[in-house]
């Protein structure tokens, strides 16, 4: 039977192949950002994820009730933390692409069932917020 490899083996063995002897030592580290804007935006989000970090948890804590809080694993934690802020804080980026964006990093960095769990908390929140109108969301399709 032949072995089959998964996205990120594929992946992998891709950025193996094209190792040479002259390659630079940071081959394996990706550039951190990919512009200044691109450090900008992770500074503020950083930034205003741990002012703002105490509202935020009590509300991930309304929505983990039948949650034993040992069960959830830190990176969905932390991932949840920084999508409610950037969903609240951040008025020209689509709650849809926020969503998107930390289940993607979820399904990459976290359990399989994370992106499953992350979604299902993401989207109830952003539902709450539309209904009781604190969504700031500004600009064409950012609903």
């Amino acid at each position: 039977m032949v072995r089959r490899f998964t996205y990120r083996e594929y992946n992998h063995l891709k950025i193996l192949r094209k190792v040479k002897l002259t390659s630079a030592e940071n081959h394996f580290t990706p550039r951190l950002y990919k512009d200044l804007e691109d450090k900008e935006f992770a500074i503020s989000l950083f930034r205003k994820t741990l002012l703002n970090r105490t509202a935020i948890n009590k509300e991930i804590d309304l929505k983990t009730q039948n949650w034993d809080s040992d069960r959830i694993a830190n990176v969905d934690f932390v991932l949840l933390q920084m999508a409610i802020c950037e969903v609240k804080n951040f008025p020209s980026i689509p709650a849809k692409v926020t969503i998107n964006e930390y289940l993607e990093i979820a399904k990459e960095y976290s359990t399989p069932k994370s992106s499953i769990f992350i979604n299902g908390i993401l989207d109830k929140l952003v539902k709450e917020y539309t209904e009781a109108g604190t969504l700031n969301k500004i600009g064409r399709g950012l609903m």
